[in-house]
């Protein structure tokens, strides 16, 4: 027998994932608010199942009904908990900070890389807000409680480092005060904290490289909640439409999110391609496309998805300032 396949190219249109970066953040508030909360998240991934399961370690109650998240927050602390944190460095770096706020004697493991990956800066600015905090490496043990104060960390740690923080300090009985020796990298990621922080009553104060955090808040909840789809995983359909033959659609998609990988749409551009937005939709059809330096900057996800679209320009493409994420 004798087959012959022809591929037809990649076009029509795809659904957004729900982003996983924010229903970190929306878990999390969710379950440090005074109120019961509704988080729409119609698809999980094991990094959100993470964070559900460290959340109910920590005395939270999460349930599952359908594509939403029922959150009742954790109203008294445990003493102790056991947090597996899985291959999520998200939930280990957002919530180490918040156990110690919150005076839990909390054990944090993990698998894969993530025993690998160390936290020396994250782990230094807990113990000078007064944690005990056991290693600077999986398996870690935090305990003693935070005090309000100044935090201070280098900017170009990982920016799940300072949202960490930004979770934890408004638990705190008194105003901190976090700040950066510099600019900070990945800027938009500590932009979708803040505004999920907003979003549950939270203010900071922006204060050149620093956020002051005033006493006396608490973390209260504006009832339901939806996950909004996530631009990472949309710029690999995005990127396929612009070398392909046809057009592809991705809808779900917030323009004006506070997501930093949104950028890939005025990228796309820059290289060439035609970019439509709808109502919460972006296409792109195929072009001649040109390379471009890029900023990964605040952008480290795109660069690999971007790096194949360049391999397909005409020209040169150089990305700049990727030390961290190299």
């Amino acid at each position: 027998m004798i087959l012959r396949l022809d591929g037809s190219g990649l076009g029509g249109s795809v659904a957004a994932i729900p982003s996983k970066s924010q229903a970190h953040r929306l878990l999390i508030c969710a379950a440090l608010a005074r109120e019961k909360s509704l988080v729409h998240c119609p698809r999980l991934n094991a990094d959100i199942e993470a964070t559900v399961r460290c959340l109910r370690a920590l005395g939270a109650e999460i349930g599952r009904v359908g594509e939403d998240f029922i959150v009742k927050p954790v109203t008294a602390p445990v003493s102790q908990a056991e947090l597996d944190c899985g291959e999520s460095g998200s939930t280990l770096r957002f919530l180490l900070p918040v156990a110690a706020a919150l005076g839990v004697e909390a054990r944090f493991t993990g698998s894969g890389r993530l025993p690998e990956r160390p936290l020396g800066e994250l782990c230094a600015a807990l113990r000078s807000g007064g944690a005990a905090v056991s290693a600077d490496r999986l398996p870690i043990t935090v305990s003693g409680g935070l005090r309000a104060g100044t935090y201070r960390l280098p900017a170009k740690v990982s920016s799940q480092y300072i949202s960490g923080l930004l979770f934890a300090l408004p638990l705190l009985t008194g105003e901190s005060l976090l700040e950066l020796d510099g600019v900070p990298e990945s800027a938009p990621y500590i932009d979708m904290t803040l505004a999920a922080l907003r979003s549950f009553g939270v203010a900071s104060e922006r204060e050149r490289n620093a956020w002051r955090i005033p006493a006396g808040q608490g973390y209260h909840s504006p009832g339901s909640l939806s996950v909004e789809g996530d631009w990472s995983n949309a710029a690999f359909w995005l990127c396929a439409g612009a070398v392909g033959r046809k057009s592809l659609t991705v809808t779900g998609l917030d323009p004006a999110s506070p997501q930093g990988d949104r950028a890939v749409a005025a990228l796309l551009r820059r290289m060439g391609a035609s970019v439509t937005e709808g109502e919460n939709s972006l296409t792109v059809s195929p072009a001649t496309l040109r390379g471009i330096e890029l900023d990964a900057r605040d952008v480290p996800d795109l660069v690999p998805v971007l790096a194949v679209t360049a391999a397909c320009a005409a020209g040169e493409t150089r990305i700049v300032n990727a030390g961290r994420l190299r």
